[in-house]
């Protein structure tokens, strides 16, 4: 008879504990769902905003702020792709809307256009990268009268107005 009670209560305890665990695995599994739905509406709201630029100086700056935080001061030795291939795909939307009446400018865009598809398609070449920074870098100057570096890369068409 004391076998079966503490065979009964270890069964007991067991269900008990197994029924927690499913519950909580339940609970986790429902709560990162809910998270994906939520991250992906986010994203799509957030990439709404983020193609809203009020004109192309904006554009630029935008992009070079992104890539300086992504790419900068060694930040290329880890590079998260899948950011970069959504900022990429950013910036390839933006260009269908946004152009520029300077023929040099406008060059520049088609550049990045070519260089942000690379990286929309899969490429994993860090030297893409850095390329598109050195662009919206040399265009922030050029465009905007960027002046908190005095690095500069020479690597646009354009240089500024007169």
């Amino acid at each position: 008879m004391l076998k079966n009670k503490k065979l009964n209560r270890f069964l007991s305890i067991l269900g008990m504990v197994i029924a927690i665990a499913i519950a909580y695995s339940v609970l986790v599994f429902l709560n990162k769902e809910e998270s994906k739905v939520q991250k992906t509406s986010a994203n799509a709201e957030t990439s709404e905003q983020r193609l809203m630029y009020d004109d192309l100086g904006d554009f630029i700056a935008s992009n070079h702020t992104f890539y300086n935080e992504t790419l900068g001061w060694g930040r290329d030795r880890k590079v998260s792709w899948p950011k970069q291939r959504d900022q990429a795909e950013l910036i390839v939307n933006s260009l269908e809307k946004i152009s520029a009446e300077n023929e040099d400018l406008q060059t520049d865009l088609g550049t990045i256009t070519r260089l942000a598809e690379t990286v929309q398609s899969g490429t994993k070449d860090k030297d893409v990268l850095i390329k598109l920074h050195r662009y919206f870098h040399d265009l922030d100057i050029g465009f905007n009268g960027y002046k908190d570096t005095t690095d500069y890369f020479d690597v646009t068409e354009y240089k500024g107005e007169g």
